[in-house]
């Protein structure tokens, strides 16, 4: 089969259709690999290719790390456009799987594209299998949560764009979606949420008090591009600073920059609440 994919939304891929059989499918693509699971139910194999089949029709093709796709006659490429692709499709995201029922679709990985992607076509009769969770899961993006809410402005010891300090947990959820990965600290109270490109820290009660983004997301102070330029921004030239490890930090600005201000899409910008003022005051503090 061809590397580049054309999803035929509850069709299938390419030349390759949903409810065909396996004999239909050997006749365009040659010999495959079999796993048998029961007498009813199989695989078939072909190199990137996984092909699902109930009594002998097609219910699922899964292809393992594809790169760019082609969807609605537009091109999309996974690796490097998939923000935008996500916002503008606003999928479900369940387990580290985005469901796009309206395309009986499934990306699977697509935060971590470096260890894999799975992405799947399903048939209408597999539905209730692929979407079973979305009732309870978060899309992409809130209804509220436009495109233009992308970029992160600071108000210093207040919010960070939608986000504000002393937001609870779910409320975070609404605009972020559900976090990749969870950890708490029960000595000091903390829980950390990680998400791609970004972490938010909250204190014993819930609220918000310290959030973490990524370079490669646009954030702003006084509308210029702190991301972009860290320490050598204008707004920051003649600010006091204080030098804590590797980090520079402006406390009128409540951010802590990242590689002494030198900041790369590597690197992060720390912006905290007044609660956290102590924390980045102490140089004897824990790295984060």
């Amino acid at each position: 089969m061809r590397r580049e994919l054309k999803i035929l939304p509850k069709i299938g891929i390419n030349e390759v259709k949903l409810s065909m059989t396996s004999s239909d499918l050997k006749n365009i693509i040659g010999e495959l690999d079999k796993k048998n699971v029961n007498g009813k139910e199989f695989f078939l194999y072909q190199d990137e290719y996984i092909f699902h089949f109930v009594d002998d029709v097609l219910v699922s093709i899964s292809v393992n790390n594809p790169d760019v796709i082609f969807l609605n006659n537009q091109k999309i490429d996974l690796m490097n456009e998939s923000k935008q692709f996500l916002f503008k499709e606003n999928p479900y995201f369940v387990d580290g799987c985005y469901i796009f029922p309206q395309y009986n679709m499934s990306i699977y990985g697509l935060d971590f594209p470096d260890d894999g992607i799975q992405l799947t076509i399903y048939s209408d009769n597999q539905k209730n299998i692929y979407e079973k969770d979305i009732k309870l899961a978060f899309q992409f993006r809130s209804i509220d949560n436009q495109l233009i809410n992308l970029k992160y402005e600071i108000t210093p010891y207040q919010s960070v764009g939608l986000l504000k300090f002393g937001m609870q947990l779910s409320e975070i959820e609404k605009i972020w979606g559900v976090p990749l990965k969870i950890s708490k600290n029960k000595k000091k109270g903390i829980t950390t949420e990680n998400r791609t490109n970004s972490q938010a820290m909250y204190n014993e009660k819930g609220q918000l008090i310290q959030l973490a983004l990524n370079c490669k997301e646009e954030v702003f102070i006084d509308n210029k591009l702190l991301s972009k330029f860290g320490s050598k921004l204008d707004s920051l030239k003649n600010e006091e600073y204080f030098i804590n490890r590797n980090y520079k930090i402006y406390f009128k600005f409540g951010i802590a920059l990242d590689n002494l201000g030198n900041l790369s899409s590597n690197d992060f910008i720390y912006i905290f609440s007044e609660e956290m003022i102590p924390y980045w005051n102490d140089i004897y503090r824990p790295l984060i």
